[in-house]
C-alpha cells in the first residue's frame, strides 16, 4: 500500500510550490466548479450542434452562430476564470503572512512565483485537455476543420498563460486603486495586442508577399516567452529579499526583445509590426523602471564588482532604482533609434511620431512626479493616476472636436500621451505629424532633462555612501 501511494504522488524533482499549489488548486471550488461547468457547456454546445447539422439546408449563419457560441464557452474558463485566480496566487501568501515560511524552505522568489504560474497553467491544461474531445467530435459532426481548431486551441492556452503570467506580477500589489487601475490597463492592452497579433497571422497565412507563417509564429512566441518571464520577474521582485537585484534580469529581458525586433526587422516585411510590439513590451519594462524606489544596498553594488572594467557601466543601466531606470531608459530610446535608422522606418513620419511620443509619454508624468513629490512613496499608484486622467482628457477633447467638427489635435498637441492615442489609433492628419513631431520631441527632452536634474542629487548621496563603505570590501 506504501509502494502503491508513493507511486502515485508527484515525483521528486518537481517544484516544491508546484506541488504544494498543484494539491490546492485541484481541490479548490473554483476549479472544480470550472471543471464541472465546462463539461456541462460542452455537452450542451455539442448536442445543440448534433441537432443543427441534422436539419437538412441548415447552412451559413446557424452553423457560424453554433462555432461562436462552441468558442465562448471554451474561452470564458480559459481567459477569465484561471487568469483571475492569479490575482490571489502572492497576494493571499503576503496577507496571510505565510511568506516568510515559503522563504525557509529556501525557495527563491523567482521559483516561487514560477511555481505558482506554473500550477495555474497545468490545471488549464487539465480544462483544454478534458475539452479535446468535443473539438474532434465537432470534426465528425462535420463544417469544422481540425487542424484550425487544434490551433484555436493552442492560441487560447497560449493567451491564458499570457494572462495568468499579468494576473500574478499584479498579486504582490496591495493597493486597491493600483489593481484597478492595472486591470483595467490589462484587459485593454490585452484586446489590442491580440487583435494585432491574430491579424498579423492571418495576413501571413493568407497573402504570400507577406510575412512567412513561421516568421509570425517564431515572432509570437518569443514575445509570449519573454513577457512571461518578464512578470514573473516583476512579481518575484516584489517578494525578493532587498539584496537580490531582480532590475537586472528585467531590463535585460526588455533590452533582448529589442534586440530580437532589430535582426528579427531584417527577415520580415512587417518592420513597422515587429517594433510596434516590441515598445509594446517596453511599457510594463520601463514603468517598472521608472517607479522602483531607490534603496542603497551594497551588495548590489558588490555584485558588479567582477567586471572592473565595465562596473561604472553596468551600474548606471542596471542598478536596482529609478536614477539607473531613467538611464536605462535613455539606452532603450537608443538602441531603438539605431534599429530604426538601419531598418528604414526612421524615414517614416508615422512611426516615427509614435516612437517619440511613446518615451515622452513615459518620460513626461515621471518627471512631473519627481518634480512635485520627489519622496512619495505611492510613485507607482499617481503615475498611473496621471496616466489614466492625460488618456480620459485626449478622449474628452476628440469628442468636443468631432461635434464642433474641428481640428482638436492643435489643441492638445503638447501633451505627448494624447499624440500617443491619436498615433495608435491612426487618427493623425497627416498635415498635422510634422506640427506633432516636433511638439512631441520637445516635450519627451523636457521631460528627460527634468529627471537628469532630479538624478544629480541621489547619484551624490550613491557615490558618497560607496566610498564610505568602500573599506568593507577590502
Amino acid at each position: 500500500m506504501i509502494a502503491a501511494s508513493s507511486q502515485a504522488d508527484f515525483k521528486d524533482w518537481l517544484s516544491p510550490m508546484l506541488v504544494k499549489e498543484l494539491r490546492q488548486g485541484l481541490r479548490s471550488r473554483v476549479f472544480v466548479s470550472a471543471f464541472y461547468l465546462c463539461q456541462a457547456l460542452m455537452i450542451l454546445t455539442t448536442v445543440l450542434q448534433m441537432i443543427s447539422a441534422s436539419i437538412p439546408n441548415n447552412v451559413g449563419d446557424m452553423a457560424g452562430f453554433m462555432n461562436a457560441i462552441f468558442w465562448f464557452m471554451i474561452g470564458v474558463p480559459l481567459l477569465f476564470v484561471m487568469p483571475l485566480r492569479g490575482f490571489g496566487a502572492l497576494h493571499a501568501e503576503i496577507k496571510a503572512g505565510t511568506l516568510e515560511l515559503v522563504f525557509l524552505t529556501r525557495l527563491s522568489a523567482w521559483k516561487i512565483a514560477a511555481g505558482k504560474w506554473l500550477a495555474l497553467v497545468v490545471q488549464t491544461l487539465l480544462l483544454i485537455c478534458s475539452v479535446l474531445p468535443y473539438v474532434v467530435l465537432r470534426y465528425f459532426v462535420g463544417g469544422v476543420d481540425l487542424i484550425d481548431d487544434l490551433q484555436k486551441v493552442a492560441f487560447l492556452l497560449t493567451g491564458s498563460a499570457l494572462l495568468t503570467a499579468a494576473t500574478i506580477a499584479l498579486s504582490p500589489y496591495e493597493s486597491k486603486l493600483v489593481r484597478a487601475l492595472f486591470i483595467f490597463g490589462m484587459i485593454f492592452a490585452a484586446q489590442f495586442i491580440a487583435g494585432i497579433f491574430f491579424t498579423w497571422l492571418a495576413v501571413g497565412q493568407l497573402n504570400p508577399t507577406g510575412t512567412a507563417p513561421w516568421a509570425g509564429y517564431l515572432a509570437g512566441a518569443v514575445f509570449a516567452i519573454a513577457f512571461i518571464a518578464l512578470a514573473l520577474e516583476l512579481a518575484a521582485s516584489k517578494i525578493a529579499p532587498p539584496a537580490e537585484n531582480h532590475a537586472l534580469i528585467k531590463r535585460l529581458i526588455g533590452l533582448a526583445v529589442l534586440l530580437f525586433a532589430v535582426i528579427f526587422s531584417f527577415f520580415t516585411s512587417e518592420q513597422e509590426m515587429v517594433f510596434g510590439f516590441a515598445i509594446l513590451f517596453f511599457v510594463p519594462v520601463l514603468i517598472d523602471a521608472l517607479a522602483e524606489p531607490l534603496r542603497f544596498v551594497r551588495s548590489h553594488h558588490a555584485s558588479f564588482s567582477r567586471f572592473p572594467s565595465g562596473a561604472v557601466i553596468l551600474r548606471i543601466f542596471f542598478l536596482p532604482g529609478w536614477v539607473s531606470g531613467f538611464w536605462f531608459t535613455v539606452l532603450l530610446a537608443a538602441v531603438l533609434s539605431l534599429g530604426m535608422l538601419i531598418s528604414g522606418l526612421w524615414a517614416n513620419e508615422s512611426f516615427l511620431l509614435m516612437a517619440v511620443s511613446f518615451f515622452g509619454t513615459l518620460l513626461l508624468p515621471a518627471a512631473l512626479i519627481r518634480l512635485v513629490a520627489p519622496s512619495t512613496p505611492n510613485f507607482l499608484g499617481f503615475y498611473i493616476a496621471l496616466q489614466f486622467a492625460l488618456a480620459a482628457i485626449t478622449l474628452l477633447v476628440s469628442i468636443m472636436g468631432g461635434i464642433a467638427d474641428q481640428n482638436y489635435q492643435l489643441w492638445l498637441c503638447w501633451l505627448p500621451n494624447s499624440v500617443l492615442w491619436w498615433t495608435l489609433f491612426s487618427v493623425t492628419s497627416s498635415d498635422n505629424i510634422p506640427v506633432l513631431l516636433v511638439t512631441s520631441s520637445i516635450m519627451t527632452l523636457l521631460g528627460a532633462m527634468l529627471l537628469f536634474f532630479r538624478c544629480l542629487a541621489p547619484s551624490r548621496d550613491i557615490r558618497s555612501q560607496l566610498r564610505q563603505t568602500a573599506p568593507a570590501h577590502v
